[in-house]
């Protein structure tokens, strides 16, 4: 494996392992500044096909982005508040075709489900549309096609780490990882991969989507790298994003390279933040967030060509 390259202060150990994928995707530039920002519309978000972000707040409110990268929203249809704690959704996943949004309830007991709507209803007045609702654990989630969603969670009777597979056709939840970390992290659903991230120790785990009948561990991943809490993973060719903040102290987000092991250290808020981020495929950008403030990074045009014809599908990312 190359020697990692690390941009910033060096307030956390990352470790890293060697590359899995081989993608043919490029180095990374030695570094990444922010062009812009903008404010992110609160609660739970993900991005939509033409770039914009779709939010629902606590309070059951959706809100749509009015331009890229615009820190402007409209209030577009009114849902059920997502937890009924007031805590607020756990995730928002929008299908690769954007057609259908999930939404973790945020439930920490035997009643915890993820609710599919069909998203033109959300994003117009009028009833929202339930496609499916879902018994599952739920604090992550993200689309592996347009029938597929991966949930991580942890179970309220036995509080084990579980990723469940969702056929929102079928409407059933089948479980494919057990135990998936010491606590639930984040999980990024990318050509074929799926990325799982354990909360307690931040590293980050990759799997073949194709899953057997039987539940894996998380030790059957191979290993991709460690950081802070690994709350957030999105992945875009070979680009990986993981980040989040280690037990209440150093937060940050970082890019790795997986076919070539090279990295890139993003700390936009200071040390202190909880780091979020996605790629968002209609504009080439890498969004970092934190503090409810999206960091918008321009990726360099050769990976930008590289990853172009991996399209949506390839693309998933996250929201904190």
């Amino acid at each position: 494996m190359r020697s990692s390259l690390i941009i910033g202060a060096a307030v956390a150990a990352i470790s890293f392992a060697s590359p899995s994928l081989g993608q043919l995707t490029p180095t990374l530039p030695t570094s990444l500044n922010p062009v812009s920002t903008f404010a992110l519309p609160g609660g739970a978000f993900d991005v939509l096909p033409d770039g914009r972000l779709l939010g629902v707040t606590a309070g059951g409110n959706i809100r749509l982005q009015d331009a890229l990268n615009s820190s402007s929203y409209t209030t577009t249809n009114t849902i059920a508040p997502p937890n009924s704690s007031g805590f607020g959704a756990s995730f928002l996943s929008i299908s690769p075709n954007g057609a259908s949004v999930a939404i973790g309830d945020n439930e920490f007991n035997a009643s915890a489900a993820v609710t599919v709507f069909d998203a033109a209803s959300l994003t117009s007045a009028g009833p929202a549309t339930t496609v499916a609702t879902i018994a599952t654990p739920n604090f992550r989630g993200d689309w592996a096609d347009n029938n597929t969603l991966f949930v991580t969670g942890a179970t309220s009777d036995t509080f084990t780490t579980v990723v469940n597979s969702l056929d929102i056709a079928a409407g059933t939840s089948t479980t494919v990882v057990t135990p998936a970390g010491g606590f639930s992290g984040g999980v990024a659903a990318n050509d074929g991969t799926l990325f799982v991230g354990a909360g307690d120790t931040g590293e980050v785990r990759s799997f073949d989507a194709s899953f057997p009948l039987s539940p894996l561990t998380f030790a059957d991943g191979a290993s991709v790298a460690t950081a802070n809490s690994a709350g957030s993973i999105d992945a875009f060719g070979s680009l990986v994003l993981i980040a989040g903040q280690q037990f209440g102290s150093t937060g940050s987000a970082f890019v790795i390279d997986q076919a070539t092991g090279d990295s890139i250290l993003l700390q936009p808020a200071g040390p202190d933040a909880f780091y979020g981020g996605y790629f968002n495929p209609a504009t080439n950008q890498l969004i970092v967030t934190a503090g409810g403030t999206g960091f918008v990074y321009n990726v360099p045009a050769p990976a930008t060509l590289a990853l172009a014809p991996l399209g949506l599908v390839a693309l998933r990312r996250r929201r904190a």
